[in-house]
């Protein structure tokens, strides 16, 4: 969401609030490094303080970014508990610098023991800051549910240490010489024996201890059952608790140097940008990807690490004493040059792999797939080989894939346990579904980056193809079956149809006129009954044989031609007030099949307007375009109603058209009335 945007949408408010706050901390921190400029070292060590200007500082970072929330999220109450606990922690680096220059002075300064007081217990209220960030992010609301009890748990554990602090005796907390020279300290005390204050501070220490792991476990909880957007946010904040722990392992090695206090910054800056994007702007970068690649990385360099100190550690043992230093480092360059080079590059590719599996090898994985499934000749053989090379690319545990494959029947196949949680990528060719890969939806390697994302397309285009090519070649299979069974059934029904029906008939017409002319001389008027008779028959055996021939191909189709035909449709059906229209381009040159699906398709939808419509009015269109035949018939009646199955009427019409690699579709309009539309391949290339 750009500046712009922002206005336009009412998500930004002019610098008020945000502004002044930004200002207080920025005026906190000169203050505070103003200070300390007047303090010693010496006094920094009696009261176990350090530079306010870096506290101060912090919390001018702190504070600052929960602004910017406020800036494009008025009222949020993240960015308030970040502008708070940024002002609360620049306020105590301003009394930090303060009390040392304080006790520098002699005497000290004013308010010299508020200051140290403040900074020592109320500046322990910090420690809530963290946790309560953890369980409200990202919508500034607990989770709902069983969480919201452990969130209040964390909460309240969380301030075990800050109250211990306050209430106890200021003889355990404060060294005896600053107590001496400042005298009593402010706020409330209670009066407890020492056993039982050490024990209080101890038990409230572990308290505050445990509610960091609650407060995770919360965002974990949250995110477990996140999806979308909400999901998005609370990686940001997965990733910037990696960056901290990564950061944490640096500064073991050099807590109190340089080291120590770049990879400290590095931590607090990378969390509070983080919080900051996941909720101002959560898509700003590719989040899974940056998760997934800081593990990778950070698995790779600890290994690398363990690799580099083992070998320093043999190579060390093994010439110690016997080689001087010049000689020991030119060694250990040749073999790091020769043989460890190679080896770190290999040790690097298997950590790789380990964790996220082939996707790197974007070429390797598709052609490995395509070379898998052209051995696989059929479908229940090619999914499980689909969902096995799937979670093998992507290191995955899970892969489920379904398709159709024709009539609603649904084909399916697994590889590995299924998880709790999984989303589903759809598969398909030139357009139309043809089934799904679902994948899991939790865990590290679930988080797909872009570049996951496009090597998935790739492996789901591959597989489409294959898929599509296997299901049409069943489909032809099929086709081919059903057609040799349609021919040899119709063969059957015309061969019973003459030997049942018109053979008798010819049969006893050939045997009536024998009758007749033996009876022509001895009695003529049996004779023409007889001949009469067998001319009846012979009309008879004639409409039967015009019947067989329809059956076989209308003959209106040849004696008028497809238009005519249809318009003597029309004509018929015209009855009880019903107006048709018919209207048509050039039906010159279809191709026999086409006149025959496009007259069948008319006369059925004529014959269900008649029947069923109860329509004033109905439009018979048949137009030509891009090697197609398009037939509508529309109608103004009352519809098909919403639960009406489809008779054979409606499944006839649109196997007419499947029969040809056309489509037919019959809807019901908003403006009432019914249309049916039939396009039909009129040549190879409109057949898809």
């Amino acid at each position: 969401m750009t500046l712009t945007t922002a206005v336009a949408t009412g998500t930004r408010r002019a610098p008020g609030v945000p502004g002044a706050v930004v200002l207080a901390l920025v005026v906190g921190t000169v203050l505070a490094a103003l200070l300390d400029l007047q303090g010693g070292d010496v006094q920094r060590a009696e009261a176990s303080l350090g530079h306010g200007a870096f506290t101060a500082a912090i919390g001018a970072v702190v504070g600052t970014l929960g602004a910017v929330i406020l800036w494009f999220r008025e009222r949020h109450r993240i960015g308030i508990l970040l502008a708070g606990t940024g002002a609360l922690w620049t306020a105590d680096g301003v009394l930090e610098a303060y009390a040392v220059k304080g006790l520098a002075s002699e005497p000290s300064l004013p308010g010299t023991g508020l200051a140290v007081w403040f900074v020592a217990e109320v500046g322990s209220l910090l420690l809530v800051a963290v946790p309560l960030l953890l369980v409200l992010y990202p919508s500034g609301h607990l989770v709902q549910g069983r969480w919201r009890t452990v969130s209040l748990a964390a909460v309240t554990l969380s301030l075990a240490l800050p109250l211990a602090l306050l209430l106890a005796p200021d003889e355990f907390i404060y060294p005896p010489a600053l107590l001496e020279r400042l005298g009593p300290l402010p706020g409330p005390t209670l009066p407890l024996p020492a056993d039982v204050v050490e024990v209080g501070l101890t038990v409230a220490q572990a308290l505050t201890t445990a509610a960091m792991p609650l407060a995770a476990a919360v965002v974990f909880a949250r995110h477990a059952r996140a999806s979308g957007a909400e999901r998005t946010q609370l990686r940001w904040l997965l990733w910037a608790a990696l960056i901290s722990l990564l950061a944490g392992g640096v500064m073991l090695l050099d807590l109190s140097g340089p080291v120590g206090l770049t990879a400290l910054l590095v931590a607090l800056g990378v969390t509070s940008v983080s919080v900051v994007i996941g909720i101002v702007r959560p898509e700003l970068g590719d989040i899974d990807a940056l998760v997934g690649g800081t593990l990778v990385h950070a698995g790779i360099a600890a290994s690398l690490l363990a690799l580099d100190l083992t070998l320093l550690a043999v190579l060390t043992d093994v010439l110690d004493g016997r080689l001087g230093q010049r000689e020991v480092t030119v060694l250990v360059l040749l073999v790091a040059v020769t043989a460890y080079s190679p080896l770190r590059t290999w040790f690097s590719s298997l950590v790789r792999r380990r964790f996220l599996g082939r996707r790197g090898e974007r070429y390797a994985v598709v052609s490995t797939l395509a070379a898998r499934l052209e051995e696989s000749p059929s479908l229940a053989e090619q999914l499980p080989t689909l969902a096995a090379a799937v979670s093998e690319a992507f290191r995955l545990p899970y892969v489920g894939v379904e398709v159709v494959i024709g009539g609603g029947e649904r084909l399916t196949a697994t590889h590995g346990r299924e998880t709790a949680a999984t989303r589903d990528f759809p598969m398909a060719y030139r357009g139309e579904p043809i089934g799904t890969i679902s994948l899991p939806d939790d865990g590290i390697r679930s988080m797909l980056s872009r570049r996951d994302r496009d090597l998935l397309l790739d492996v789901v285009r591959q597989a489409a193809i294959a898929v599509r090519s296997t299901v049409l070649a069943q489909q032809l299979q099929h086709a081919r079956e059903q057609l040799v069974l349609a021919r040899e059934e119709d063969r059957r029904r015309i061969r019973r149809d003459l030997h049942d029906g018109l053979g008798p008939v010819l049969g006893g017409v050939a045997m009536r006129l024998d009758a007749a002319g033996n009876a022509v001389a001895a009695d003529p008027e049996r004779s023409i009954r007889l001949i009469a008779q067998a001319r009846s028959e012979i009309t008879e055996a004639l409409a039967d044989v015009r019947r067989l021939v329809h059956g076989l191909r209308p003959p209106a189709l040849d004696d008028l031609g497809l238009r005519a035909a249809i318009d003597q449709q029309a004509e018929r059906a015209r009855t009880g007030g019903l107006v048709v229209e018919v209207a048509s381009d050039d039906l010159a040159g279809l191709p026999a099949a086409v006149e025959v699906a496009a007259y069948r398709i008319v006369s059925e939808a004529l014959a269900n307007v008649t029947r069923h419509a109860a329509a004033a009015h109905c439009t018979v269109r048949l137009s030509r375009s891009a090697g197609q035949l398009v037939v509508t018939v529309v109608d103004d009646g009352q519809g098909i109603a919403a639960d009406v199955v489809a008779g054979v009427g409606l499944r006839s019409l649109r196997e007419r058209a499947e029969e040809l690699g056309g489509q037919c579709e019959v809807r019901c309009p908003a403006t009432g009335g019914t249309e049916v539309r039939a396009w039909l391949p009129t040549s190879e290339g409109g057949i898809a």
